[in-house]
């Protein structure tokens, strides 16, 4: 390292800080204990491509077998929880994921062990802060050039997947690769800049053989993540509009060529050109193989197929603007808040002189971000084990790239202010964030922030079992509640007094969402107060409030009717917030008492239906 420096960084020390920030991460990547820091499991997508790398990279296959299993445990305990398992030819068992990201961090696993991913990782770092750096220093001076990049990566969440075991990371770095390859001669040239004499690797950007190597990855990302095709778009209308038809020809088909050798390849090993085609399952407890007759087919688990996706997942045009306000300001999604380089960097592009090639960066951002809303429209954040947007990191760089004047040191002033604010807390415990996603949005600010309704089943509290699916109501008229923080206390069942409602938190105003398949013409909340005296309780049905007071252990009751519903399909979605205005904890304030909980209000409710 210290002949790297003196050979080629100590005059320069924007390259400097890039290599050490690459030191540092190679450093944790090296010698972190993988297991422990993920307290001995790994969960659904992190648990398959784990998995998935160690078949590639010890067995030089896609096929799960008993040894991946075995070899897992020997690493996690806790077993593979949600593992993405599909049936192909012969009866044999694949992972339903694409193979691009295993198979790329493969090497590094044969050589580091499971660390080998996150060593993979550290050098996708090195590369795209090298890219970005030298990019960006055609235009801007050294030190705004790193602000740039830096800014672009750390404050916003994106570089907290470069700790996941998850492609994520990996697509990211795809697409910035080949906007940087696609773009960098034309952001030369508007340099203006007078070298005579470029080097090898200089000579090769300033080329339209950057295009075709763009041309290539496209294939690669696209198979990684189908969506990518969009990237497709800009380069090729751009070439059109060079009117450069044999180049143009050139770049499809290199695109062609690696898209059709990894689907192709998918095709004669599994028997489906898509690898989440088929018969697919999730697999929690139970795992294939694990003894001789426990099989694919006989593990009673989720079973998934893409046959009629469209029926199950498509969702009427109204909900298209409904997610495009989430996608941006959403309280769990929005990229205003996790992502707010991109924001800013749009806003920049809108203030600033047009050129035709920025036009199409931007049809190709709206394009994708609308691929995701209407096609998946009720889990374009990537489920909710995720953490923000994880899905938005195929489309984050096309914003880098996005304006064309030169950055000013106020831009970043304000794009880290915007970090402080919000995403200061996963920053700065990136690791505690991944593990519990939903922490940060149970606290001021987020809790101000609009909830995004029709991702309800994929809400990132629902990780936490004792806030999912909660049932209330009476036969036949339940219903199930999704608390939204964690102002409230689980369910007593045993009790005779809890079975059918639930305990708030205090003073603390408790956020839900009530769920039905059916209308509901009134909501009946029966409200017991703890031990305080007039105690206020207040209780909002979407617009609607209503307060009552009660004294020490008092019940009432208040009524909602008529309830407007968030109506998605066969479901009835309904905002609702409880609170009191005084806790007990009456442990402390009845010498009899044993209940040490800091009690609000208890509520019940009763759904009444449309007939």
């Amino acid at each position: 390292m210290v002949l790297v420096y003196h050979m080629f960084l100590k005059n320069n020390p924007g390259l400097t800080a890039i290599f050490l920030i690459f030191a540092f991460f190679l450093g944790f990547s090296l010698f972190v204990n993988l297991p422990a820091i993920h307290q001995g499991f790994l969960f659904a997508d992190q648990a398959t491509y784990y998995s998935f790398t160690q078949s590639l990279a010890r067995d030089g296959d896609i096929e799960y077998t008993k040894k991946d299993l075995i070899r897992y445990e020997h690493d996690f305990p806790a077993r593979p929880l949600g593992l993405f398992l599909k049936k192909g030819k012969d009866g044999k068992l694949f992972y339903a994921k694409s193979f691009v990201y295993p198979l790329f961090a493969a090497p590094f696993v044969r050589i580091f062990g499971p660390n080998g991913i996150l060593v993979f990782h550290a050098l996708l770092l090195l590369l795209l802060l090298l890219m970005g750096y030298t990019y960006f220093s055609l235009s801007n001076s050294s030190n705004l050039s790193l602000f740039t990049v830096l800014s672009f990566l750390f404050a916003s969440v994106a570089w907290i997947y470069c700790l996941w075991i998850s492609p994520d990371f990996f697509n990211l770095f795809l697409v910035f690769t080949i906007l940087f390859l696609w773009l960098y001669k034309y952001k030369f040239k508007e340099s203006n800049n007078t070298e005579e004499k470029p080097g090898k690797i200089q000579s090769l950007l300033r080329s339209d053989w950057t295009d075709y190597l763009a041309g290539l990855l496209i294939g690669i990302a696209v198979f990684s993540k189908p969506p990518n095709i969009v990237l497709l778009g800009p380069i090729v209308l751009y070439s059109l509009y060079k009117k450069k038809i044999l180049k143009t020809f050139l770049i499809i088909l290199c695109f062609l060529i690696t898209s059709g050798i990894f689907w192709g390849t998918n095709y004669m090993v599994t028997g489906e050109w898509n690898y989440q085609g088929g018969k697919r399952k999730t697999f929690l407890f139970t795992y294939p193989l694990e003894k001789s007759d426990i099989t694919f087919d006989s593990i009673k688990t989720q079973e998934m197929t893409a046959d009629g996706y469209a029926q199950k997942h498509f969702l009427p045009a109204k909900f298209i603007p409904y997610n495009f306000f989430y996608y941006f300001f959403g309280r769990f999604t929005g990229i205003t808040w996790y992502f707010f380089p991109a924001v800013f960097f749009l806003l920049l592009f809108f203030l600033e002189k047009k050129q035709f090639l920025r036009w199409l960066i931007l049809g190709a951002i709206f394009a994708e971000i609308l691929i995701y809303i209407v096609f998946m429209p009720d889990n374009y954040g990537g489920g909710g084990g995720t953490l923000a947007n994880r899905y938005f990191l195929n489309i984050f760089p096309l914003f880098l790239f996005l304006p064309l004047e030169k950055r000013k040191i106020r831009d970043f002033i304000v794009i880290w202010i915007m970090a402080a604010v919000f995403i200061a807390p996963i920053l700065i415990s990136p690791y505690s964030h991944s593990h519990y996603p939903s922490t940060h949005v149970k606290q001021f600010p987020f809790k101000a922030l609009p909830v995004e309704m029709t991702l309800v089943n994929n809400f990132p509290t629902n990780t936490n079992p004792w806030a999912f699916r909660q049932e209330v109501g009476t036969q036949p008229n339940i219903g199930w509640l999704h608390f939204l923080d964690d102002n409230f206390y689980r369910r007593i069942k045993e009790s005779d007094v809890e079975k059918r409602g639930f305990w708030t938190r205090g003073p603390y105003t408790s956020e839900i969402i009530l769920k039905t398949y059916y209308p509901v013409k009134r909501l009946d909340f029966h409200l017991l107060n703890n031990p305080r005296m007039r105690n206020e309780i207040t209780v909002q049905v979407g617009r609607q409030k209503k307060r009552i007071t009660l004294g020490t252990k008092q019940r009432g009751t208040l009524s909602f009717s008529p309830v407007k519903p968030f109506k998605i399909k066969a479901l009835h979605l309904y905002r609702i917030k409880i609170s009191a205005s005084k806790g007990s904890i009456p442990y402390y304030e009845t010498e009899t008492s044993k209940e040490r909980r800091f009690l609000g209000v208890f509520f019940e409710i009763d759904i009444v239906p449309e007939k």
